[in-house]
């Protein structure tokens, strides 16, 4: 009997140590419906959304995947006649239905307008869409939080029709998308903003990249903003070439993680990350030169253990056409490397592959999402939607799975390992927790969708415990509770409140 049972729990323990899901996918079709992903996300079901646009980015598209990457639904939509429409970001709410942003508009009459919908998140139909500008301007949405009183934040792009007076768009809507204050910022050049924090004062940083302020042709552009969207200050980063600032990310310590890519000769690229204050100023900076053409972070995003990971892409080298993507992951108290890696989806020297945007599972891996482009002749599809799923040492072989400190999500819940229930909730939550033998300080935090830290609570006992939990001061939304067992992340799960 004690041999059954042995054998049981080894082979129980096995299914648990090593049950992340990995995989390396291209989403398309015959009409080339699915050819760019530009952000990703993990649903509170487990499940995955990619949001992009098609080849000619005449239309937006969207595919949700389960964590096997098997498609659940597809979204294509052409908002407006010879229209150019994609998707740029995802957020989701806390009815578990996501919310993007992006741009549809006419590119003979150089009008556009800055889009907010909202999708069903069991059949990818469309809710409501809200179309936001002036006529005679351009506008264009590249990234929208959700704000405190479940209204939205976006920002991203206005010009003039004839292409002049290009600023920041930073545009603050109600709970159902409709407008209720819009501010510009910048210069007399070109400036946009590709990425939106809400700040721990309620204002606002918005990061792009500026050709009107700064040394060099063009640089790193930050804003920071009261909560009514007024400007505080503006600061540039970068030297006397170009700098482009393409992601930012709120860290636990209330500071920020900006990241993008720099110059570092006439015809090479590095990519940039930096850690600055809550005003602006520099902590840390560092550069990750390309192999003689390019490399450039498009992503960046805090783990709960405090480690930052960045994704982009790179140049293979200068004597063909091969890109690849990358992943790296740094110290956050210095910007150390800690370790990275490149992925391809087909190795070839006529083959390009690009991320745009990267989320930090449930299950300590990582997704990752952009483009894979190929030039070899013949070949067909061309362009795809490209995804990846790695553990939690960002490997994307289910050979190399090496993370067997890690518990998948499929484990969780038939064996009770770690749940929250109910879930949704009003603000009563149960806790069944599993507590490791020998471990001395075990806790579960729960963070909101900006990152902030709600709220800590202290773990104790032996082997399976059920605690009540009190989060009735939390505000109605989507929370991460992190589970860190003597300074090791074990168990992530999602947490819906609604009142």
């Amino acid at each position: 009997m004690k041999s059954i049972f042995l054998i049981l729990f080894m082979v129980v323990n096995a299914s648990l140590s090593f049950s992340q899901q990995v995989f390396n996918k291209i989403y398309n079709d015959s009409l080339n419906q699915f050819s760019r992903a530009n952000a990703t996300l993990q649903t509170s079901d487990s499940n995955f959304i990619i949001i992009g646009n098609t080849a000619s980015l005449d239309k937006m598209s969207a595919v949700k995947i389960n964590k096997y990457g098997d498609t659940i639904w597809t979204f294509v939509a052409d908002l407006g006649i010879n229209s150019v429409d994609y998707i740029r970001d995802v957020i989701e709410l806390n009815d578990g239905n996501y919310i993007v942003c992006g741009v549809s508009g006419d590119p003979i009459l150089m009008n556009s307008n800055a889009d907010i919908i909202k999708f069903d998140k069991n059949t990818g139909d469309t809710i409501w869409v809200r179309k936001i500008g002036l006529p005679n301007r351009s506008e264009r949405f590249y990234s929208i939080k959700e704000t405190s009183d479940h209204g939205f934040i976006a920002s991203g792009l206005r010009y003039n029709a004839d292409g002049s007076d290009n600023d920041i768009y930073l545009v603050k809507t109600d709970s159902m998308g409709m407008p209720e204050w819009e501010r510009t910022y910048g210069g007399s050049n070109y400036d946009f903003a590709n990425a939106i924090e809400i700040a721990d004062d309620g204002g606002f940083m918005l990061f792009g990249t500026t050709y009107s302020y700064g040394e060099g042709a063009y640089n790193m552009y930050l804003v920071k903003t009261d909560i009514e969207g007024n400007q505080l200050w503006q600061k540039t980063y970068g030297g006397v070439l170009e700098d482009y600032g393409t992601s930012m990310c709120k860290l636990q310590d209330g500071n920020y993680v900006l990241a993008g890519s720099s110059y570092f000769s006439v015809d090479s690229t590095a990519a940039h990350l930096l850690k600055i204050d809550p005003d602006g100023n520099v902590i840390w900076e560092s550069k990750y030169n390309g192999i003689k053409k390019r490399q450039e972070f498009t992503g960046v995003k805090q783990l709960y253990s405090g480690e930052i990971v960045a994704c982009g892409n790179m140049k293979g080298h200068d004597i063909n056409f091969n890109f690849y993507g990358v992943l790296y992951k740094f110290n956050q108290i210095d910007g150390n490397l800690v370790w990275n890696k490149k992925y391809d989806y087909f190795d070839s020297d006529s083959t390009q592959h690009y991320f745009y945007g990267m989320d930090v599972c449930l299950d300590g891996g990582f997704v990752m999402a952009g483009m894979y482009r190929d030039l070899r002749t013949g070949a067909n599809p061309g362009n795809s939607m490209w995804v990846v799923k790695t553990d939690c040492l960002g490997n994307d072989s289910i050979w190399d799975n090496a993370c067997d400190f890690t518990i998948g999500l499929e484990e969780i819940e038939k064996d009770a390992l770690f749940n929250l229930y109910p879930n949704p909730s009003t603000g009563a939550v149960t806790l069944d927790y599993f507590v490791p033998q020998n471990s001395t300080s075990n806790q579960l935090t729960f963070y909101d969708a900006t990152g902030k830290k709600a709220q800590t609570f202290n773990l104790s006992g032996e082997g399976q415990v059920q605690l009540s939990l009190d989060c009735a001061n939390f505000a109605n939304g989507v929370y991460n509770g992190v589970v860190i067992s003597d300074g090791k992340v074990l168990f992530m799960r999602k947490l819906v409140l609604i009142k």
